[in-house]
C-alpha cells in the first residue's frame, strides 16, 4: 500500500517530465529541420541545377555523327540523310538558327528531324546559334559572332512564363518545345572561347578579355548567363534533356565558367546570382582538331606526333583535361558526373588516305574507352573556302561535280554495320589483352551492352580490335602473330570482308584495325554434351528412386524373414 501511495505522489512529476521531454524532442527535431533547410538554401553557389542532378545516361547509346555544314542548305534534306546513313553515321550535330526561325517560323526543321528518324540518325545534338540581327548585341556585325542582347532581362515573368523581352530565353523556349522529341542535347553557342594569338593560361586566374573572344565578344559572365538561361528554360520544357557548353576548346575557359557566376559584377555570388557556372550545364561539348597538339594536364605528357594513334589521343586527351578541371570543382565526385561529347573534329585528307582512314576508326574506338558519348566529324563534304578545315569532309566532289565517299571515310561503314554504338569499353579485358600483345601492337576489347536489333547481322557479345600502334608516323608494314582470343572469332577488316578464324590462328596485323567478333563461354557442342549428361543423370536418379520406393512399399506390406531379406539383397 505504501508503494502505491509513493507512486501516486510521483505521478505529477512523471507527467511533467513527459511533457518537458516531448517539448524538448519537438524542439530538437524543429531545429534539425531548420538547420537542414538553411543549409540546403544557404548561399554557397553549389546547391542548384547540375550540382544536384543530371539526366540518366545509362540508356544513351554511343553515336558517330556529323556536323553537316553548308551541304545541308545546298541539297535536298532526304538526299543528305541518305548520304549520312550510307557513310555510316547514326548521329548528328544540327545547327538551329534563331534568325531563320524568327523569319520563317519555328517548325521549319521538323521535316529534317523526321527524316533523321527514318534514316536512323538519333540522339541529335541541337546547336543553338545566331540570334536575329535585331536581337544581337551588335546589330551591324555578324550576329553569329556576337552575344545576344537583353540577356539580363528577367528570364521569367511573375506568372511563370518566359519573358519575351529576354530574346534568348524566348528562342530556347520555342525551340525546345518544338524539337524536344528529336533532340537530346542542347549545345549553347559555338566556340565562345575561340581566340587568335592569346595566352589562354591567364584565364585560370582572371576572366577572359571580351575583345579576345572572336566568336562571342562578351564577358565570361555573359556566357554563363547564356548557359543559365538555356538551362532554366530547356529544363522547364524537357527535364530529361542535356544542356551542353558550346564546343569549348580551352580548359582554362572551362575553369572560368566553373568559378564565376553570371553576375555582371565580376561574377560574384549573390542572392540574385546564386550559383557558379557548373550549375547550368550537365554536358560538356568540346571541339578538338588533331593538327593541333595536346598536353595532358594530369600526367604532363605531350602529344605532338602525326601518327594516327597520336592524332586520336589528342582528341580524347582534351576531354580528359576538361574532366580534370571539373573534378577540381567536385564534379564526378561530390557532385554528379557530366556527360562528354565531341561535336567537332576532323583530319585533313591531304595528309594521306592511310593516316586519315586509321585515325577515323581508331578514334571511334578510343572514344568508347574515354567515355566520350558522341563523336562528330565536321562537314559532310569538303569546302575549299574553309582554310585549315577545307578537306576534313566525309565526301568529295570529283571533276564532273558528282559527290562520292572518300576512301579514307569508308571505315565508318563497317563500324555502323557492327553496331559499334551498342558496345561499351571493357577495362579488365582490354588491359589483359594489351598486356598479351607484342610491343608494337595495341588494341581494345568492347562488350555488348544493348539488346539485339531485328535482322541484325553481327550480334556478338564481344568485339576485340587490334592494330599496329602508330605514334610518330604511319606504319605501312604488317606483323604476323597469334592472339590471346578466348573464342573462335569472325574476323572483319575495315571494308567489311569476313573470315572465320580459329583462336590459335596466325593473324596478320597492320596499322588499320581488324575486328574479331565472338561470344565467350561454352561452345555449342559442349552445351549439347552437358544437356545430354544432365538428362541421363536425372533419368538415373528417377530409376534409382523408383527402385528404392518399390522396396520400401514391399517392406511395409510383406513380412520379411531373414532368409527372404538376404535373397532380396542378392537380387
Amino acid at each position: 500500500m505504501g508503494c502505491i501511495n509513493k507512486f501516486n505522489s510521483l505521478k505529477p512529476k512523471i507527467k511533467y517530465s513527459i511533457i518537458i521531454g516531448s517539448i524538448s524532442f519537438i524542439l530538437i527535431i524543429t531545429i534539425i529541420i531548420i538547420v537542414s533547410v538553411v543549409k540546403k538554401h544557404q548561399l554557397n553557389g553549389k546547391n542548384i541545377g547540375a550540382y544536384l542532378k543530371t539526366p540518366d545516361a545509362s540508356k544513351l547509346q554511343y553515336r558517330l555523327g556529323n556536323g553537316i555544314g553548308w551541304f545541308e542548305s545546298s541539297y535536298p534534306s532526304d538526299s543528305v540523310r541518305n548520304l549520312m546513313a550510307y557513310a555510316g553515321y547514326d548521329g548528328m550535330r544540327k545547327k538551329l538558327r534563331a534568325d531563320l526561325f524568327e523569319r520563317w517560323g519555328y517548325g521549319i526543321e521538323l521535316e529534317t528531324c523526321i527524316l533523321n528518324d527514318k534514316y536512323g540518325i538519333l540522339d541529335v545534338v541541337g546547336y543553338l546559334a545566331r540570334p536575329a540581327d535585331m536581337h544581337s548585341s551588335n546589330k551591324s556585325d555578324n550576329s553569329e559572332l556576337c552575344y545576344p542582347a537583353n540577356l539580363y532581362e528577367p528570364i521569367w515573368l511573375d506568372n511563370g512564363k518566359v519573358n519575351p523581352k529576354n530574346y534568348w530565353a524566348s528562342f530556347v523556349n520555342k525551340t525546345v518545345t518544338t524539337y524536344k522529341k528529336y533532340i537530346k542535347i542542347w549545345e549553347t553557342w559555338n566556340e565562345p572561347d575561340y581566340v587568335k594569338n592569346v595566352d589562354t593560361s591567364k584565364w585560370e586566374t582572371s576572366p577572359p578579355n571580351p575583345d579576345d573572344l572572336l566568336h562571342w565578344h562578351g564577358t565570361i559572365f555573359e556566357y554563363i548567363r547564356l548557359l543559365r538561361i538555356t538551362y532554366e528554360v530547356a529544363k522547364k520544357v524537357d527535364p530529361d534533356c542535356w544542356v551542353a557548353t558550346g564546343g569549348l576548346g580551352y580548359p582554362s575557359f572551362l575553369d572560368a565558367i566553373m568559378r564565376y557566376t553570371d553576375n555582371p559584377d565580376n561574377g560574384k555570388l549573390t542572392k540574385e546570382y546564386p550559383a557558379y557556372g557548373g550549375a547550368y550545364f550537365d554536358c560538356d561539348a568540346y571541339h578538338k582538331y588533331p593538327q593541333w597538339g595536346s598536353y595532358d594536364m594530369e600526367t604532363g605528357e605531350s602529344f605532338d606526333d602525326i601518327g594516327s594513334d597520336s592524332h586520336a589521343k589528342k582528341v580524347v586527351i582534351l576531354k580528359k583535361n576538361h574532366r580534370y578541371v571539373m573534378k577540381k570543382y567536385g564534379f564526378g565526385d561530390k557532385y554528379p558526373e557530366k556527360l562528354f561529347v565531341n561535336t567537332e573534329t576532323g583530319l585533313n585528307s591531304k595528309e594521306g588516305d592511310l593516316v586519315r582512314r586509321n585515325w577515323i576508326i581508331k578514334l571511334a574506338l578510343i572514344c568508347l574507352e574515354y567515355d566520350v558519348r558522341q563523336l562528330h566529324i565536321l562537314n559532310l563534304q569538303d569546302d575549299d573556302g574553309m582554310g585549315d578545315y577545307a578537306y576534313v569532309g566525309t565526301f568529295v566532289s570529283n571533276e564532273e561535280g558528282y559527290t562520292h565517299l572518300k576512301d579514307s571515310s569508308k571505315g565508318r561503314q563497317i563500324l555502323k554495320k557492327m553496331n559499334l554504338g551498342k558496345y561499351v569499353f571493357d577495362e579488365q579485358k582490354s588491359k589483359k589483352f594489351r598486356e598479351s600483345l607484342p610491343t608494337n601492337l595495341t588494341g581494345i576489347v568492347l562488350k555488348r551492352k544493348f539488346p539485339e536489333e531485328k535482322n541484325e547481322k553481327y550480334y556478338y557479345k564481344y568485339m576485340y580490335s587490334v592494330w599496329i600502334n602508330c605514334i610518330k608516323d604511319e606504319v605501312e608494314g604488317e606483323i604476323k602473330t597469334k592472339l590471346q582470343i578466348p573464342f573462335n572469332p569472325l574476323k572483319l577488316d575495315w571494308l567489311g570482308n569476313e573470315e572465320k578464324m580459329k583462336k590459335n590462328s596466325m593473324f596478320v596485323i597492320t596499322s588499320t584495325p581488324i575486328f574479331l567478333l565472338g561470344n565467350e563461354g561454352l561452345s555449342g557442342l559442349a552445351i549439347f554434351f552437358i544437356v545430354v549428361g544432365v538428362i541421363i543423370g536425372v533419368t538415373l536418379l528417377i530409376f534409382i528412386g523408383l527402385y528404392f520406393f518399390k522396396r520400401f512399399i514391399q517392406k511395409k506390406t510383406i513380412p520379411l524373414d531373414k532368409h527372404l531379406f538376404i535373397a532380396l539383397i542378392k537380387e
